[in-house]
């Protein structure tokens, strides 16, 4: 019960702060800064089609037409050259979407630039389902280090309620098309959600059961975020929506996935330890995003860029840039902002955090730890503070909300363009 409750506290104020800080109301027309440190940052890359929309997905995203799709690609490898003139390099590329390989050509020219450009050493891209046939998988060999494919569910009924069995087969026929590619490529993770309505303990260990039988290399578990925009969509397919058995799961998933998977981080999980790449950009202090509505953060400022594709062409077609909007975060949030990351992938160092911000962890957030300590979600180690079981779920929790929070940000730049 004392958990229950300090979970939902916690919940509670997380949307609460998210609402506070995460929105972007300064325009600017100066785009992203120079950058001449000579330093590697992360980049990411969005492509916002899609051929059916999942009720539970909040990203942007638009109904695929190929000939909107050539023009936004093309804009998009105009905005790669601008950021290289700018000076940024980067060593990982996150591709995500939307459907990156909804069309694999372009996207190939599209890697193939980045890796010409920039000192990149490992591609993750997204794929649902449809997408990863060998044929395609055998283009991407080479060019891509990590593909995570969208399974969501391995229960039909699941599937069936998301329309996804009908776009891409019951889950003996995803089963299968993953088989069959295993290996190809350096990594496959396949990705999954929990707690989705009415789904019980029993569905969730038959399809850990499937999940292990498969045995990629990696797998990361989310559980179902439903923010403001996609929660009457939600309910409406799926049911009413509930946390009431999320802990549950989540000790379900961890304690059957840890003999397999012995190296997690935060919500995914490696046969390795230290070669997980996360679709959520979580690592990365810094990172670039190109395309329509992607997000770039750097040194304590949020840019934005420009969700109409028709805007985002012309923007980058007049100067290369297609940020739009920015927001510069006060260094107290960038301080809990690093405590979530770092105690959601289970470990923060405090001599990190030192050097980071010029003060001790303890001086500055020492009524924050207090609580967490109360809680029993964290341990003083000297050096470190780790997570204990409550306090990894915790700060999932936390991460949910943050992403959940981010997704005002979209609902507000969608709404202007009529597509919510």
């Amino acid at each position: 019960m004392q958990q229950k409750i300090i979970t939902r506290a916690t919940s509670y104020f997380m949307a609460h702060y998210t609402k506070k800080y995460l929105h972007i109301e300064k325009q600017t027309h100066r785009g992203l800064p120079t950058c001449s440190e000579n330093k590697k940052y992360l980049l990411y890359i969005h492509i916002p089609f899609c051929t059916m929309f999942c009720p539970y997905c909040s990203f942007n995203k638009f109904k695929y037409m190929i000939e909107e799709a050539t023009v936004y690609f093309a804009s998009l490898r105009e905005e790669l050259l601008h950021v290289k003139a700018l000076g940024y390099d980067f060593d990982h590329l996150v591709i995500g979407g939307g459907t990156p390989l909804i069309n694999e050509d372009e996207l190939i020219k599209t890697i193939e630039l980045c890796k010409k450009l920039f000192s990149i050493e490992d591609v993750s891209c997204e794929s649902d389902p449809n997408h990863i046939q060998k044929p395609t998988i055998q283009k991407l060999v080479g060019l891509v280090d990590r593909i995570s494919i969208g399974v969501q569910s391995f229960d039909d009924a699941i599937l069936k309620k998301l329309g996804r069995y009908e776009k891409f087969g019951s889950s003996n026929q995803i089963y299968e098309k993953i088989d069959s590619m295993l290996g190809m490529l350096p990594l496959t993770s396949v990705d999954m959600i929990f707690n989705f309505p009415n789904q019980t303990p029993e569905g969730i260990v038959k399809e850990l059961e499937i999940l292990q039988s498969l045995s990629p290399e990696q797998t990361s578990i989310y559980p179902l975020m439903t923010s403001s925009t996609v929660s009457s969509n939600v309910k409406k397919t799926l049911g009413e929506y509930s946390v009431t058995q999320e802990y549950d799961f989540y000790k379900i998933i961890t304690k059957t996935l840890q003999k397999m998977y012995p190296s997690q981080h935060g919500w995914s999980y490696s046969k390795e330890n230290d070669v997980i790449i996360d679709e959520y950009i979580i690592d990365n202090k810094e990172y670039v995003g190109v395309g329509s509505g992607s997000f770039s953060f750097l040194n304590d400022t949020l840019y934005l860029n420009e969700f109409s594709l028709e805007r985002y062409a012309e923007l980058v077609a007049k100067k290369g840039s297609a940020v739009t909007k920015m927001r510069t975060f006060p260094r107290q949030s960038q301080m809990y902002y690093r405590l979530m990351v770092d105690l959601f992938n289970g470990k923060l160092s405090k001599r990190r955090f030192a050097t980071e911000f010029g003060v001790p962890i303890s001086q500055n957030l020492s009524k924050e730890l207090w609580l967490l300590k109360l809680a029993g979600a964290i341990k003083d180690n000297g050096e470190t503070i780790t997570t204990t079981e409550f306090g990894s779920y915790l700060f999932m929790v936390m991460m949910k909300e943050f992403y959940m929070g981010m997704d005002y940000i979209r609902d507000g730049e969608r709404k202007k363009l009529g597509v919510i």
